[in-house]
């Protein structure tokens, strides 16, 4: 929560932004002075970095302009990081120690409660918005198979009751638990040709994760990241819905600060936490008795069956344990697990 917290609130990717932004300037500035001095080492000189100033000067005197390239870069890399920290964690103090402290508080207090409103809209209007997404309820034959066997994995979980159960009409097969209901799709159904087994084992992983509050937690986070979330999952959505280039690559010009501190900052702090949910919740389907099912559908899938269906969603998923990991968690004491895996 702190990561996202921090990565939100007080501009890493606009810091970031700044860094490489100064750092092509800089390259750019060097490369032209240069040539225009006819010295490339001129520049590499009057760098003065400490630690690395005498080894860019050197690399400039070896590379002519080129090497002025590199020192240019590297002091304006350097300058925009400074400047971007500075920005985040001095800036506030500029009128002095109160002042400043009450500027942080202040924005981690708008922070978490922007995490615990976010998540308290989403847990009560929860059933309109996967309406919206499309899910539906359950027809007469869907609930005949999948309410006895939800039912039956809740009672082996020892769980008091379970969620509505709704189904998503796409083909992508995948199943997702939220804080007041399941969601399966029919993708997964019929990839799995209604195989009672496989929805068995996926329906008590999914209990698991709702019973243990799972959902309610990535909600908070999700809602605490809020400025990051709703740009993440924007841009990741157009590189989703895409398959031209130049979008592509207009996308990832634009939006590549908030990709780079989700991916490298926001998702490694919840990796550890989110691992060990989804081992949980694999377990949580052996306590049951659906130990061979789950491998079947691990197997089958060879990735999560909870994958992202916007960019945010998709980062946080890319942190689940990879597949080979989860069956080896799944193997039974004494029993051959050869590869390759055998799906039947």
């Amino acid at each position: 929560m702190l990561t996202a917290l921090v990565a939100a609130w007080l501009y890493i990717p606009a810091a970031l932004a700044a860094a490489v932004s100064l750092g092509l300037y800089g390259a750019l500035l060097a490369t032209i002075f240069s040539v225009v001095s006819g010295d490339a080492t001129i520049f590499a000189s009057r760098v003065d970095i400490p630690l690395f100033g005498d080894a860019i000067a050197s690399l400039s005197a070896k590379t002519s302009g080129v090497g002025a390239a590199v020192a240019g870069a590297m002091a304006g890399m350097a300058i925009g990081l400074i400047l971007g920290l500075l920005w985040i964690f001095i800036g506030p103090f500029q009128d002095g120690l109160i002042d400043g402290l009450a500027v942080i508080l202040a924005t981690i207090a708008m922070g978490i409660g922007v995490g615990l409103l976010y998540t308290l809209y989403r847990v009560l209007l929860e059933r309109r918005l996967l309406q919206i997404t499309g899910a539906r309820r359950l027809s007469r034959r869907e609930a005949e198979l999948i309410l006895p066997l939800v039912e039956e994995a809740a009672a082996r979980l020892k769980l008091a009751g379970h969620p509505p159960v709704l189904i998503d009409d796409t083909d992508d097969p995948g199943a997702f638990a939220y804080t007041r209901h399941i969601v399966i799709t029919r993708g997964f159904l019929e990839d799995f040709a209604y195989d009672r087994e496989a929805i068995r084992a996926v329906l008590a992983h999914e209990l698991v994760h709702w019973h243990n509050g799972d959902p309610i937690s990535a909600l908070f986070i999700r809602g605490v990241a809020l400025p990051l979330y709703l740009v993440q999952a924007a841009a990741g959505f157009l590189l989703n819905q895409t398959g031209n280039s130049l979008l592509r690559f207009l996308v990832w010009t634009v939006f590549w600060p908030v990709f780079v501190t989700v991916r490298y900052l926001v998702v490694p702090a919840q990796a550890v936490e989110s691992r060990q949910a989804e081992y949980r919740a694999d377990q949580g389907a052996v306590l049951a008795g659906y130990r061979s099912g789950m491998r079947q559908v691990l197997s089958r899938f060879r990735r999560s069956f909870e994958g992202g269906r916007n960019g945010w969603a998709a980062a946080i998923c890319a942190s689940h344990p990879p597949f080979e990991l989860r069956l080896e968690r799944l193997e039974e004491p004494g029993g051959a697990y050869p590869l390759p895996e055998d799906e039947s």
